[in-house]
C-alpha cells in the first residue's frame, strides 16, 4: 500500500513540474496578471493549491501524533474519493475553505519563490508517506472539508482531481497574456 501512495505522490510531481516547466515562459507581470478582478492570477492558484496540501498534510501529522482511534477506509471512503474527484468535473464552484481563498493567498509571488516552496512541501509529504505507521495506511485519516473523511489515499486523489482542475484554471489565467520570447 505504501509502494503505491509514493507512486500516486511521484505521478503529482511528474505533472507539477511540467507545469512549473511550461510556466517559465512567463514574465512576472503575466503570471501575477488577474484575468478578471474576481479572478485568481496564476500564482494565486499555485500558492492555493500548495497550501491545501500542505495544510492537508499537516492535518493529518497532527491527527496522528495522539494516536487516534479511526475508522478502517471502506466502502464509504472509496464514495467519498469518487464524490470529492468527480465533484471538479461538474459546473459548480464551491467557495475555497478560509485558510486558502482569497483573502488568505498573496496578491503577487515569484514562480522561483513557489517552486521552492512546494518543492520542500512534495518532500515533508513524501517524508510523511515514507514514514506514517502501517496500522493508519487503511485508515480514514484525512478529514476534507466537504467531503470528510478519507484515506491517505483518497487525499491523494483529492491531490490530483484539485491539481487538474487548477492546473486548467492556471491555463486560462496565463492565456489571456502572450508568453514572452525565450532566448
Amino acid at each position: 500500500m505504501r509502494a503505491a501512495l509514493l507512486k500516486q505522490l511521484d505521478a503529482l510531481n511528474t505533472d507539477l513540474e511540467s507545469l512549473f516547466s511550461g510556466l517559465e515562459q512567463y514574465s512576472h507581470e503575466q503570471l501575477n496578471q488577474q484575468p478578471a478582478p474576481d479572478s485568481w492570477c496564476a500564482t494565486q492558484v499555485l500558492q492555493h493549491l500548495l497550501h491545501s496540501e500542505m495544510y492537508s498534510r499537516q492535518y493529518c501529522e497532527k491527527k496522528l501524533s495522539f494516536s487516534p482511534e479511526l475508522d478502517n477506509a471502506g466502502f464509504m471512503d472509496k464514495i467519498r474519493t469518487v464524490l470529492v474527484s468527480g465533484y471538479f468535473s461538474l459546473p459548480l464552484k464551491l467557495e475555497a475553505p478560509k485558510a486558502i481563498n482569497t483573502d488568505a493567498l498573496p496578491r503577487e509571488s515569484t514562480l522561483a519563490e513557489i517552486r521552492k516552496t512546494y518543492g520542500e512541501q512534495r518532500e515533508q509529504l513524501r517524508e510523511f508517506l515514507s514514514t506514517v505507521d502501517d496500522q493508519y495506511l487503511g485508515k480514514a485519516v484525512y478529514k476534507h472539508p466537504f467531503a470528510g473523511r478519507l484515506s491517505i489515499s483518497g487525499m491523494l486523489h483529492f491531490f490530483t482531481a484539485h491539481f487538474a482542475h487548477h492546473r486548467k484554471q492556471i491555463r486560462r489565467a496565463v492565456n489571456t497574456t502572450s508568453p514572452v520570447a525565450t532566448t
